[in-house]
């Protein structure tokens, strides 16, 4: 679900029509915003997990810069010069995308941690032949222990990523999705360094900072956010098997709620 800038103001207590709807204002109304039917029977229908995807809600010609736009349009370099060495997500949904990387990631791959920090949350005992993590600052990158080395490097500013073809087993992005300004030019670029077969996950919750996080995903429900990052995969003619899954049904609420949206690279 796409909401305009007309539509907020529209709906919003805040607004008055002589004053229209500031940034700040937008933010306040879509925190308080009642989940709709749709994302209810989301969260109901994925009791049984899986959801599939048979065809993009956005097409990608629709996706203009509009629907890019931050709160904050600083550079991110500034945003994260100080580290941040906290957890935006709880232990339940640590658990579910952890469980899940063993689940769908072979033991012993390369491993890409995409927009990385501090902790990947890669599955304790699921070895590893090495996992690369690529970040903005580098103290919380050191400070990740899953980490065998790491690139400091600014997706927003540069998506192209710094690695040969074919590098990886698998490339991960955890928590971070809402933050790419570029989103179709960097999966582009996952695919290029993937190895053919190679997966790619992106999981994410509700958690976000939001001067930061895109418009289309502010302004999105959970079951948005599936169908958008579903529409950004679909826009790379090499990734296939695009599905979603609810990673923890039985424990959210009251507990933090965490997607995937996963695909791989054609062999062929």
């Amino acid at each position: 679900m796409f909401i305009s800038f007309a539509d907020v103001q529209a709906r919003c207590a805040n607004c008055k029509p002589s004053r229209g709807c500031s940034p700040v204002a937008i933010d306040a109304y879509l925190k308080h915003e009642k989940p709709t039917s749709g994302v209810i029977q989301f969260a109901e229908a994925a009791q049984d997990a899986v959801i599939r995807r048979s065809g993009g809600i956005i097409a990608e010609s629709r996706l203009t810069p509009e629907h890019f736009q931050r709160v904050d349009e600083q550079d991110d370099s500034v945003f994260y010069e100080s580290p941040r060495l906290v957890v935006h997500i709880d232990d339940g949904a640590i658990a579910a995308i952890g469980q899940f990387f063993k689940d769908q990631i072979p033991a012993n791959s390369d491993v890409l941690d995409l927009m990385s920090s501090w902790r990947s949350h890669w599955p304790a005992g699921h070895p590893k032949e090495r996992m690369i993590g690529l970040g903005m600052n580098d103290v919380e990158l050191r400070e990740n222990s899953d980490l065998d080395g790491y690139v400091v490097h600014d997706v927003n500013a540069n998506p192209i990523l710094p690695f040969e073809n074919e590098t990886f087993d698998a490339v991960v992005i955890t928590v971070s999705a809402q933050y790419l300004t570029k989103p179709i030019d960097t999966f582009h670029q996952v695919c290029r360094i993937l190895r053919p077969g190679g997966k790619f996950i992106v999981s994410f919750s509700n958690r976000m900072f939001p001067t930061k996080a895109v418009l289309n995903w502010r302004n999105s429900t959970d079951r948005g956010r599936v169908d958008l990052v579903g529409t950004y995969m679909e826009a790379v003619e090499s990734f296939e098997d695009i599905q979603a899954l609810f990673l923890n049904p039985n424990n959210s609420p009251p507990g933090d709620p965490m997607y995937a949206v996963y695909c791989r690279k054609a062999q062929g």
